[in-house]
């Protein structure tokens, strides 16, 4: 797309607001800010989830591939977060044709990332933020494009006037007090994130603020707080407990639990028909009880997989047996979808809590929906150490967040002004401070239409009710109309502080595209190609492999067996300028080679680890086999296998669209791409030498198959063939690397 071309787009959006493109202005000046403040947050975003996915790991608390249910929640807000500061950016100023063509390419990647992640968690973040995360810092942080969103952000603040548009009296939501039943207007929701691992959250301080706020916000009702567990672990339960039983707790305190969508993983069913998980969430919550010392819950919250269609014959069977008030956590996108979750329910819930801030919105359709049906509505805030930069300008800009204020109370009185129950996610550094005063008309409307614009609530069609909204939803349109790149770059992003440069390709793997496409068709969609990375990457690929060999950052694949295939998952922990991750993931010209070969459409990492895998003197190879469907969609699902070394005579052998057999030695640094459910393929006998190779996953979508989650898990034993020979391996490669640093 032209700028000419995205400036008709916004030309075509302020005539169906009657704005002039004068009053576009500020709003371009606001979305400036926001762009740099929401980029600021996927910084901290990406910090945070790090640092809490190495503790787990250092701490052995839980298999470091399991860690995706904990990181769920705030990997969602991470990728909202990205996508808000390439939606501002366009907003607030068209780049040149080539860097918008990239911000074009990021934007469909992040929309497919939050689309997949809406209908199962993304298990490992690690390839998908390689990518994205550096690419988007590439494009806003730096350059040309960064350079005139600072300038623009400089410009006088706009007042609430001036994002409205008009005479500044927009309509924001119908103000309505959250109380409903028994749920308390206000709550405070811990979790494993920042309440766990013996770190403390100030959960008594807070709970206190939390009755106080309630009294000031809603004067003649009984003060009470809700209590909202989010985390289960025998840290967080512990430390509640250990608050619950404190002299000075206040007097009403209403506690919730919200239990785990992994306890619906499991599918069997007893001779009764009673399914599973149903039997396991009754144990979870007596186990919870009894580390409390509480006799009940006032109210347990079940996820969205309890009410799928194969569970709920055994849930609705719990809920009947038990004497559990129960309401549902989860994500309602529409009116449509609340009443058939929340209303067409028997037994009928009393609450719905579902993760709410103004990059995802609960949608006031189904907030209203719910309410008519008696059915409490609870906001939970994604972000557990307090409300986002982008958030804050926001509430700033719309004058909720006065210097006697905080954002966290600006946040709140946004929740209740929409009818929903508010929440606070405690921190240890939180500064707690006054509640401040309902917000103006104007205040709601500029966050409604904002909310609207980003979570793209209202669609393409809907009409923008102000300046802010019109701005917004014209830099959407440019994106979306812009066709992203596949030719390889010329230029590359440096992924910060990073040693060496850029992974790049050598000039021959990306020589003769258009022939290598045929070349992969022919072949039944497989493809082998020599003298792959350039040779300052091979370098890395190389040494890095070496050192996962004497590593803790390998763990153990349980499915092999030690000798026929040696191996494991490559971790990503802790940053490292040398990660596989940032070498194969992170590789730019390496993404747009396999989106130009396989033919449909981009390609990237995918959500599935990284293996390092030897075939050894012993190994008997592999049978043939065409590659296992992991993503939902077989022709944008890749699978890769790259040799890093091979002394052996191991041979692929694979068989083209017309059945002729093809024999391969593969050397070292050569890329071997093969589609899922495409070409049979087949590794022979080592005869003596070892081969060692990666294996990976590229995808074009996110969404899983049916068989994905069957290669998730991965417990093993202390005699598991494979773990041992790693760690005979690990021993002998670190023991032979310090007897060689002793030598003079």
């Amino acid at each position: 797309m032209t700028i000419v071309a995205a400036l008709l787009i916004l030309v075509q959006l302020l005539g169906a607001t009657g704005a002039g493109e004068g009053a576009l202005g500020p709003a371009r000046a606001h979305a400036a800010a926001a762009a740099l403040a929401a980029l600021e947050d996927t910084t901290r975003l990406e910090e945070q989830l790090s640092t809490f996915e190495s503790h787990q790991i250092v701490d052995k608390a839980m298999n470091p591939l399991e860690t995706y249910a904990l990181l769920h929640e705030t990997l969602g807000l991470l990728l909202d977060t990205a996508l808000a500061t390439l939606r501002h950016a366009t907003a607030a100023t068209t780049p040149s044709t080539s860097i918008l063509a990239e911000a074009a390419g990021l934007s469909e990647q992040l929309s497919n990332l939050l689309f997949a992640q809406a209908k199962a968690p993304l298990f490992f973040w690690h390839g998908p933020k390689w990518m994205a995360l550096s690419k988007l810092r590439h494009l806003v942080g730096s350059g040309e494009w960064h350079q005139e969103l600072k300038e623009l952000s400089g410009s006088a603040a706009p007042t609430p006037q001036q994002l409205l548009g008009g005479e500044g009296e927009g309509k924001g939501a119908e103000s309505s007090s959250p109380v409903q039943g028994k749920v308390p207007a206000i709550a405070v929701a811990v979790d494993d994130v920042l309440c766990g691992a013996g770190r403390s959250c100030d959960l008594l301080a807070h709970l206190h603020w939390a009755v106080a706020a309630a009294e000031k916000a809603f004067p003649g009702n009984e003060p009470a707080v809700n209590l909202v567990l989010l985390g289960s672990s025998d840290d967080v339960l512990r430390g509640v407990g250990a608050t619950l039983r404190a002299a000075d707790v206040p007097r009403n305190v209403f506690v919730s639990l919200v239990l785990p969508e992994k306890l619906w993983q499991l599918e069997s069913e007893d001779p009764n028909g009673a399914v599973m998980p149903a039997k396991e969430a009754e144990q979870f919550v007596a186990t919870a009880l009894k580390k409390l010392g509480r006799k009940a819950f006032d109210l347990v919250l079940l996820p969205y997989a309890a009410f799928k269609k194969q569970h709920w014959p055994g849930t609705r069977k719990l809920l009947e047996s038990k004497s559990w008030t129960y309401g549902v956590y989860s994500d309602v996108p529409t009116a449509a979808v609340a009443k058939k979750l929340l209303l067409e329910r028997t037994p009928k819930p009393v609450a719905w809590a579902s993760p709410d801030d103004l990059l995802r919105p609960a949608p006031q359709d189904a907030v209203q929906e719910a309410r008519a049906a008696g059915i409490a509505c609870i906001s939970v805030p994604r972000s557990n150490q307090g409300p986002l930069g982008l958030e804050s300008l926001y509430y700033r800009r719309a004058g909720l967040l006065a210097e006697s204020s905080s954002a966290t109370a600006a946040q709140l009185r946004w929740a209740w002004k929409r009818g929903l129950a508010g929440t606070l996610r405690p921190w240890s550094s939180m500064q707690l401070a006054t509640l401040g005063d309902e917000p103006a008309a104007t205040a709601t409307a500029i966050l409604a239409a904002a909310s609207d614009a980003v979570a793209q609530a209202q669609g393409d069609g809907a009409a923008s009710k102000s300046v802010v909204e019109t701005a917004i939803r014209g830099g959407v349109s440019v994106l979306k109309a812009t066709k992203a790149s596949q030719e390889p770059p010329s230029s590359l992003p440096e992924v910060e502080g990073a040693r060496p440069s850029a992974p790049r390709l050598t000039t021959s793997a990306l020589s003769g595209l258009s022939e290598q496409a045929a070349t992969y068709k022919s072949n039944n969609y497989v493809i082998y190609r020599e003298n792959f990375f350039d040779d300052e990457t091979f370098a890395a690929i190389k040494a890095e492999t070496q050192r996962l060999w004497r590593s803790n950052d390998l763990e153990v694949n349980c499915n092999l067996d030690g000798k026929n295939r040696l191996g494991g998952y490559i971790l990503d922990h802790t940053r490292r300028d040398t990660s596989l991750y940032r070498l194969i993931y992170g590789n730019e010209p390496f993404r747009a080679w396999v989106s130009t070969v396989n033919g449909e459409g981009p390609m990237w990492p995918s959500d599935f680890p990284i293996e390092l895998r030897e075939y050894g003197r012993d190994s008997k190879g592999m049978q043939c086999h065409p590659d296992l469907q992991m993503y939902k969609i077989a022709k944008k699902d890749a699978e890769f296998a790259f040799t890093v070394d091979n002394d052996s005579r191991c041979n692929v052998t694979f068989f083209d669209a017309s059945g002729k057999k093809h024999l391969v030695q593969t050397k070292a640094n050569s890329m071997m791409m093969v589609r899922a459910n495409a070409a049979t393929h087949c590794v022979s006998t080592t005869e003596g030498g070892t081969r060692s190779i990666l294996k990976f996953i590229y995808v074009g979508d996110y969404r899983k198959s049916n068989e994905f989650w069957y290669y998730t898990g991965n417990e093993c034993g202390a005699d598991n063939p494979n773990g041992m020979m790693i760690a005979q391996r690990r021993a002998e490669r670190n023991r032979d690397e310090a007897q060689g640093g002793l030598e003079l």
